[in-house]
């Protein structure tokens, strides 16, 4: 008898056990085709949208001569190509069961053939007809951007995943009271759909909610603000020159800025809000329970600052710059897609600003966009037609007021625009890919023009040239000045490059490098603006500059404030010990250059001074060099 109870329960332990394995496998089957299932239509409307703004973005290079008819074609090639598979293919099978999406495929592909014949025969002097075909994309690429995010936030998502937990529930009311075996595989089935649940909804590398958690989050704290009646702040965070980066000192280096990044966002807001990684280097943080708009512009500010602080690494350290564009609910716009567009267009504001910044949405910042839109356009024609110029600011020795050297400045009179402030310019090149061909551009004119006062008997003359951030970080900036010294037939020695100290501190280790190549040249090196960046003083010691250009804001104070005064003698004083020339910018007034001198300051430029001149009055300067400062115009 109780053989045949050991037996029986033998029996009934291994029929419990099989029970649970099957259970196990079958959930398992059901979680993974769930997981296939999000992840196919997550990553169609994504390739959709991808697509759309790909050809949307091969029309503007078209119109503005930065790439070819053949690169438009491929892309509208591609992005055809996208929509049959999306229509036909199996894979896309889930996509297409998504409500609203197949009629909007199938208008799409009708729309594509109707576009087909004024693709292919575009090209770049056809401004009108791309700016008209960019204009019939727009409802399409909302349709696709609708679609991507209904794909991450509906109710499609959680209904799919309810299905997985009604799964388990059914399972442990089954395998209530079962044997060790059949406890034990739900245990495991049930931490592995924990896992399973985590990564769907979470970016790996920093933690945070990834992009599908955060539509989910951000719904979430909409609804809740529409509730309470209070407004609610969405912040987009993004790093400038994060693909130099990666580029210059590697993926791990990259990843570990991000790690860094994602924490001290996570500290910043604390219990106000949520964090979340969108992808790449940017991030959005939704800030609740705001009792007045002014709070949203005090928590980006804070958010910034957090971001500016110095990131250490093994063999230097990157003193991030980040740009924040922030839009309100209901301020700004009721919807995601609203207050995402709204926060993205104040972040591209905030980028256009000289150096990293914050930014609330403004209703006219879509205007001014659009402006710096036809301005690209503009300004790669004028580039053509040579409608650019060089004005020249002297520098001085301020104790005998001889002219020491010449600041290159760039103006663009615009015969659409008028007179183009050189800040728009630079940012409008910056932002559109122009500004290493510009750059380029100004070097060779600015030391050509120095040949030609140099054999005009002014051989003691030096020009200086502003670089950009880009051209800097590019890794190409000693190549090209050799390039332009042995074209222009100028000695190094009398080309002085001034570059922004944020410029040269976004990566110490590949800066070091091009500055040591350029100094080996025997070019003079300028740190301008400096006492505006964020490591100023840890980081002089390790660059091999020569020239240090205070920054005009210091000097401006420079009579009535005691606090810029002792500033100013502070770095004359550090330039001294470190063997550096130092240059005073924006001095206006006499008291200004007199304070300077008693600082023990060298060199200045400025009204007081003299003013940017084109290049046909300096000879005038040039010649009566040496005179009292009374003839300054």
């Amino acid at each position: 008898m109780n053989k045949l109870k050991l037996l029986l329960l033998t029996i009934v332990a291994l029929l419990f056990g099989f029970s649970s394995l099957y259970s196990y496998n079958r959930d398992l089957d059901v979680v993974q085709y769930v997981s296939a299932t999000i992840k196919a239509v997550g990553w169609a409307s994504s390739e959709l949208e991808t697509e759309s703004l790909k050809f949307d973005h091969a029309l503007t290079e078209l119109m503005a001569g930065t790439n070819d008819e053949a690169n438009l074609q491929l892309r509208f090639e591609l992005l055809w190509s996208r929509i049959e598979v999306l229509l036909q293919g199996e894979e896309s099978q889930p996509m297409r069961e998504q409500p609203g999406v197949l009629p909007m495929l199938q208008l799409f592909h009708e729309q594509l053939e109707q576009w087909e014949g004024r693709v292919y025969a575009l090209t770049a002097a056809d401004r009108a007809a791309i700016i008209q075909l960019q204009q019939e994309l727009v409802p399409y690429r909302d349709l696709a951007r609708e679609v991507n995010v209904d794909s991450f936030s509906g109710a499609n998502v959680w209904h799919q995943l309810n299905i997985i937990q009604d799964i388990r529930i059914r399972s442990m009311l089954y395998l209530a009271g079962l044997l060790l075996s059949g406890g034990l595989m739900l245990w495991l089935l049930l931490r592995e759909n924990r896992s399973n649940r985590y990564l769907a909804y979470h970016d790996m590398l920093t933690g945070l909610p990834n992009r599908m958690f955060f539509y989910q989050l951000m719904g979430k704290a909409m609804a809740r603000a529409h509730k309470d009646g209070r407004p609610l702040a969405l912040h987009m965070v993004d790093l400038n020159g994060f693909k130099a980066i990666n580029d210059s000192l590697g993926h791990e280096v990259g990843d570990r800025l991000l790690r860094v990044i994602a924490s001290r966002l996570r500290q910043a807001i604390g219990d106000q809000g949520q964090v979340a990684r969108l992808g790449g280097d940017e991030f959005v943080v939704i800030q609740q329970r705001l009792a007045d708009p002014v709070e949203a512009e005090q928590m980006a500010l804070h958010l910034w600052q957090s971001l500016s602080r110095e990131v250490r690494l093994n063999d230097g350290c990157l003193s991030p710059l980040a740009c924040i564009g922030t839009s309100l609910y209901p301020n700004h716009g009721t919807t995601m897609p609203e207050l995402l567009s709204h926060a993205d267009t104040a972040m591209y504001h905030a980028k256009n600003q000289s150096r990293g910044a914050v930014q609330l949405f403004e209703p006219g910042m879509d205007e001014r966009r659009l402006r710096r839109q036809k301005l690209a356009v503009a300004l790669q024609a004028a580039m053509e037609k040579n409608e650019l110029s060089l004005h020249y600011q002297p520098i001085f020795h301020l104790d005998t007021g001889r002219i020491e050297s010449l600041e290159a400045l760039l103006r663009w009179q615009s015969s659409e625009y008028g007179a183009v402030s050189p800040l728009e310019l630079i940012v409008v090149a910056e932002h559109h890919g122009l500004a290493p061909r510009l750059n380029e551009w100004v070097l060779y004119q600015a030391c050509r023009q120095l040949r030609q006062w140099q054999l005009a008997g002014f051989g003691w003359l030096k020009i200086n040239v502003n670089i950009s951030p880009s051209i800097f970080m590019s890794g190409q900036l000693a190549a090209t000045v050799e390039r332009t010294l042995r074209e222009t037939g100028i000695s190094a020695a009398a080309l002085v490059l001034e570059i922004t100290e944020d410029t040269s501190l976004w990566d110490t280790a590949g800066s070091l490098d091009t500055l040591r190549e350029l100094r080996r040249i025997g070019v003079e090196i300028a740190l301008d603006d400096f006492g505006t960046g964020y490591s100023s003083f840890s980081h002089l010691r390790q660059l091999p500059v020569n020239k240090l250009k205070i920054d005009k804001s210091f000097v401006a104070d420079l009579s009535t404030d005691s606090r810029a005064f002792n500033l100013v003698k502070t770095i004359v004083t550090l330039a001294q010990s470190l063997e550096m020339s130092v240059t005073a910018e924006g001095i206006e007034l006499p008291e200004q250059q007199q304070r300077l001198q008693q600082l023990g300051c060298q060199l200045g430029q400025g009204y007081w001074l003299a003013k940017p001149m084109p290049a046909e009055a300096v000879a005038d300067w040039l010649i009566r060099d040496g005179r009292p400062y009374s003839l300054s115009v």
